[in-house]
């Protein structure tokens, strides 16, 4: 009686179950299921269950009666007004009237089954409408890159003189600028909507590294010291991974004080099933409370501060870490203000595994 009167309290849904039919339920699940207690009694739980979630009903009744362990799954109800409703099922053996029977427990996930399907149809939607404006911006970007380039390459043809060539030049690294970010939209956009797929191939670390530094010229910007094995191989899509060392490369030039002085090495750190190759600089610094905001899509430390100084919008760090990711790997950052910061990618050894 007082087990009885406890589970009648209770928010989540009982139920016993003997003999595959159910003896009891409690309040809670009168009201989930929308039945009254004499349309509930005798009937066996996949009444209650959507038909297609039957199969997986039979696998799990099943398993349950095979251990003596509790045991859960998430299954799909049809209540008696044909609303759907989404809830956790877990099982568990007890005596009942001192005969063998099975406890269950509906915990009802419903509102929050829907709140996912909103956030999920919000995310698809700001997929889309960043991919639209994306694409309305670069279209008309491509004749005024032209007609700048046009200009500049041949100003006495045009009777350009020298200080208006000046301000052209200005303006075509703006524009440029302007088409670099709105490819990091689209390029976040694709990845964000999983329709980006890797292209592994097996390579030397270190001739990635440093095609990097030369086709990007690193090595002029900064004094750059290198430490990976030439003979370490690593398994990954060279073409992404080149986009998260130049990103991270890039930052590390941009926000680091003069001398600028950078170091890329490779350790184990640890770890025996990933690769760990770290970026360090002797930049600004993060603070601590910004170590997961910078990862996210237009997301800078000190924003305000440095979007201004340093003509950074923080879409690449969000880039580099969702491709990483995508290999099954991760970055990670430590950073003392004033001092500098290390990034370090954490790149899985067995592609097989990912």
């Amino acid at each position: 009686m007082e087990y009885r009167q406890l589970t009648e309290k209770l928010p989540t849904g009982i139920l016993v179950i003997k003999n595959d039919v159910i003896v009891y339920a409690n309040p809670a699940f009168v009201i989930f299921s929308g039945y009254d207690d004499k349309e509930i009694m005798g009937k066996n739980l996949s009444f209650f269950i959507d038909t297609t979630d039957h199969d997986a009903y039979r696998t799990f009744t099943n398993h349950g009666k095979e251990s003596s362990l509790p045991h859960r799954h998430e299954f799909r109800f049809v209540t008696k007004s044909g609303e759907m409703r989404v809830a956790i099922v877990f099982t568990m053996p007890v005596h009942y009237s001192g005969e063998p029977a099975i406890l269950v427990n509906l915990v009802d996930i419903s509102e929050k089954q829907r709140f996912e399907e909103r956030i999920q149809l919000d995310n698809e939607r700001r997929r889309g409408i960043i991919t639209t404006v994306a694409h309305e911006l670069r279209t008309p970007l491509q004749p005024i890159l032209g007609y700048l380039n046009l200009l500049i390459q041949d100003p006495e043809e045009y009777g350009i003189l020298e200080d208006t060539k000046k301000i052209l030049e200005r303006c075509l690294v703006s524009v440029e600028r302007e088409r670099q970010i709105i490819n990091q939209m689209l390029e976040l956009s694709v990845l964000e909507s999983g329709r980006l797929h890797l292209r592994y191939s097996t390579f030397p670390l270190a001739i990635l590294v440093n095609s990097v530094l030369d086709t990007c010229g690193y090595c002029s910007k900064a004094d750059i010291s290198l430490d990976i094995p030439d003979h370490l191989v690593i398994t990954a899509d060279m073409d992404r991974l080149f986009g998260v060392f130049d990103s991270l490369l890039s930052n590390a030039v941009n926000f680091s004080k003069p001398p600028r002085e950078i170091s890329i090495f490779y350790h184990h750190g640890g770890n025996d099933t990933c690769h760990s190759i770290s970026i360090r600089d002797n930049g600004i610094g993060i603070s601590e409370n910004a170590y997961l905001s910078i990862f996210e899509p237009f997301q800078l430390a000190d924003a305000a501060k440095l979007s201004r100084r340093y003509d950074r919008i923080g879409l690449s760090l969000s880039i580099a870490k969702k491709i990483m990711q995508m290999h099954g790997g991760n970055i990670t950052v430590e950073s003392i203000l004033n001092t500098g910061s290390t990034f370090t990618l954490h790149l899985p050894k067995d592609a097989r595994n990912i």
